[in-house]
C-alpha cells in the first residue's frame, strides 16, 4: 500500500513539472520518504532544474542505489568518498536537451529511518544536500505516525505541513552545500510490542527489552556482553548475576550519550539496567561495542566501592572511557576513529595549555565534553605509562583489599599503591588538592619510574606538537568521524552534539 502512495506521489510531482516546465524555477530537490511499520524506509529524490549545471548530493555508500533520467541530457556521473563515513559524495553534470528541462530520480534503500520505543517513535532523514540556491523539500510516509511533538532542521525547531499522516517540511535554499537532516519526534499511534531476549552465558543472565522491531539487535547486545564481560572479570574481578539492557530514544539531534547507567545504582553496588541509545544501530563498527562496555565498567567499578560523586565523577569517566576502547582493540574490534577522536580531544591537557585538575570537582555546567576529555587525559597518561590494563587491575586490587574509596585523597592513594609510586606531585601539578601520600613507595623504583615518565612526557609533548602544525582547520566529529567546521553546533551527518550543552535534572553517569 506505501509503495503504491508513493508511486503515486511520485507520479504527481512528475506531472507537475512537466506542467510548469516553461516556467523560470530555481532547481529543486524533492526528498520522499516511505517508512514502513518495521521503521526501514525506501528514499526517492526527484531533482529537476531548467539551468544547465552540476547536481551533487550525498548517496549511501554501503547500500545500492539506482537513478534514472526523466528529462535532458546527462553529460557525466562522479562519484567520489566524502567525508561523511556512510556516504559517497555523487555529482551529476547534465544538460537540459530540446525539453529544455533536467529531471532526474534516485531511489535507495534506507534501514532504520524511524526508532522506537515504547512510548517514543524518532525519525530522522539521510544526509541531505544540494548545490546552493535549490529548494529542498522533504515529504514523509511514516506509517503509525501519531501526533508529532518536535520537527526539527538540523536541530532547530522547524515549520511543516502534515495533511492526513503526510509529513512535509520546505527547506530554504542552501546557502552552503555541507548538508542536512530533518528529525520527528513523534509519539507512535499503536505502540509497539516489547519482547524480552534473554540468555545464559558463563554463569551470566543478560536480558534485554525492547520493542518487538529489534529482536536481532537485542540478539546482538547479548553476544556482545558475553564476549566481553571475561576480559572485564580478568580486570576488575568484576562477576554478576544479571546484566539488563533497556533502550531510549535521542532527543532532536542530540546523539552526545549513547548509554548510561543512573547514579543511585551505581553508587548502590553497580545495581540497575543499562540504557542504551538506540541511535546506536545507526553508527560504523565500534562505537555499540565501546559503549557497552563503558557502561559495564561503570557498574564494575560501583561494585568495587568506587561512587559516582561529584569528587569521583572524573575517575569513573576517564576509566571507562580509556578502558572501553583498550578492551574491544584486544578483542578485535576496529576502535580505530574512536581512539584518534580521544586522543584529539586530550591535546591541549598532553601540551601543558591546560590543567586537568578541575575534574575534581565534577560540575560541568554545559562543558562536558572538556571534563571527559581531561579525564580520559589523566587515566591514559597514568596507566600507558604503568602497563595499562594491567595497572588498572592492580588499582582494582586495591580499592577492593581497602573495602572501597570515597574522596580524591583516598583515590590518589590507592593510584600510587597500584603505580608503586609516589603520584601527589603529578596530581598537585595537574591542580588537584591532595596530601602527601601516606603510602610507602619503594625510592629505588620511584626514580627509575619518574625518570622514564619524564622522557615520555617530552616526547609525547613534542609529538603533540608536530600533530597540531600538521593539522588542518577541520576538526571531526568525535562518532561518525566526519569533517566539520569549527562554528557547527551539531555534526550534519550523524546528528552528534558538536558544541556542549547544560544538562539538569538527575544526574547521570554515561
Amino acid at each position: 500500500m506505501l509503495l503504491r502512495i508513493a508511486g503515486i506521489m511520485i507520479g504527481l510531482m512528475l506531472l507537475t513539472l512537466a506542467s510548469v516546465s516553461g516556467l523560470a524555477e530555481p532547481s529543486t530537490l524533492k526528498c520522499i520518504i516511505q517508512v514502513s511499520k518495521s521503521g526501514n524506509a525506501t528514499v526517492t529524490f526527484v531533482f529537476s532544474s531548467d539551468v544547465e549545471g552540476v547536481f551533487y548530493t550525498y548517496l549511501p555508500r554501503f547500500e545500492e542505489w539506482n537513478y534514472t533520467v526523466w528529462s535532458g541530457v546527462l553529460t557525466k556521473k562522479s562519484v567520489v568518498n566524502s567525508s561523511a563515513y556512510f556516504y559517497y559524495n555523487v555529482s551529476f553534470e547534465y544538460s537540459l536537451g530540446s525539453s529544455r528541462e533536467f529531471g532526474l530520480n534516485i531511489t535507495y534503500r534506507f534501514p532504520y529511518a524511524s526508532l522506537y520505543t515504547a512510548e517514543r517513535g524518532w525519525f530522522m532523514t539521510p544526509l541531505l544536500s544540494a548545490p546552493p540556491g535549490t529548494r529542498i523539500s522533504v515529504t514523509a510516509f511514516i506509517e503509525g505516525l501519531g501526533r508529532i511533538m518536535d520537527v526539527s532542521l538540523n536541530g532547530n525547531p522547524v515549520s511543516y505541513a502534515l495533511d492526513d499522516g503526510v509529513l512535509r517540511v520546505s527547506i530554504p535554499p542552501l546557502s552552503t552545500a555541507e548538508g542536512l537532516r530533518v528529525t520527528v519526534d513523534y509519539k507512535p499511534a499503536e505502540p509497539p510490542d516489547e519482547i524480552e531476549v534473554e540468555r545464559e552465558v558463563n554463569g551470566v543472565l543478560i536480558r534485554v527489552r525492547a520493542a518487538d522491531h529489534y529482536k536481532g539487535l537485542a540478539h546482538r547486545i547479548v553476544g556482545i556482553t558475553g564476549e566481553f564481560l571475561p576480559r572485564l572479570k580478568e580486570t576488575f574481578g568484576f562477576s554478576l548475576n544479571i546484566v539488563e539492557y533497556r533502550f531510549f530514544l535521542p532527543t532532536r539531534m542530540d546523539l552526545s550519550a549513547l548509554g548510561y547507567v543512573m547514579g543511585e545504582d551505581i553508587n548502590a553496588g553497580g545495581e540497575g539496567p543499562i540504557y542504551l541509545n538506540l541511535a546506536l544501530v545507526r553508527f560504523r563498527e565500534g562505537y555499540m561495542e565501546t559503549t557497552i562496555i563503558h557502561e559495564l565498567i561503570h557498574k564494575a567499578l560501583g561494585a568495587l566501592g568506587l561512587p559516582a560523586n561529584t569528587e569521583l565523577r572524573w575517575v569513573h569517566e576517564g576509566i571507562a572511557q580509556y578502558a572501553s576502547v583498550k578492551i574491544a582493540e584486544l578483542q578485535g574490534v576496529d576502535v580505530s576513529d574512536l581512539k584518534s577522536s580521544l586522543e584529539d580531544s586530550a591535546t591541549a591537557f598532553r601540551t601543558g595549555l591546560l590543567k586537568p585538575g578541575f575534574v575534581g570537582r565534577w560540575n560541568p555546567s554545559g562543558n562536558e565534553a572538556v571534563y571527559y576529555s581531561a579525564s580520559y587525559y589523566i587515566i591514559s597518561t597514568l596507566a600507558e605509562e604503568r602497563g595499562g590494563l594491567s595497572f588498572l587491575k592492580k588499582f582494582a586490587n586495591v580499592i577492593r583489599n581497602k573495602g572501597g574509596i570515597k574522596t580524591n585523597q583516598e583515590l590518589v592513594e590507592a593510584l600510587s599503591s597500584a603505580a608503586g609510586e609516589d603520584l601527589v606531585p603529578i596530581f598537585r601539578d595537574w591542580g588537584f588538592e591532595v596530601s602527601s601520600s601516606k603510602v610507602e613507595i619503594p625510592v629505588t623504583s620511584y626514580r627509575l619510574v619518574v625518570a622514564i615518565a619524564t622522557v615520555v612526557i617530552v616526547a609525547a609533548v613534542i609529538f603533540s606538537l608536530a600533530v597540531i602544525m600538521r593539522r588542518s582547520s577541520k576538526a571531526r566529529c568525535p562518532y561518525c568521524y566526519a569533517e566539520v567546521t569549527k562554528d557547527m553546533s551539531y555534526c550534519p551527518y550523524c546528528g552528534y552534539l558538536l558544541k556542549p550543552r547544560e544538562v539538569g535534572g538527575q544526574v547521570l553517569s554515561d
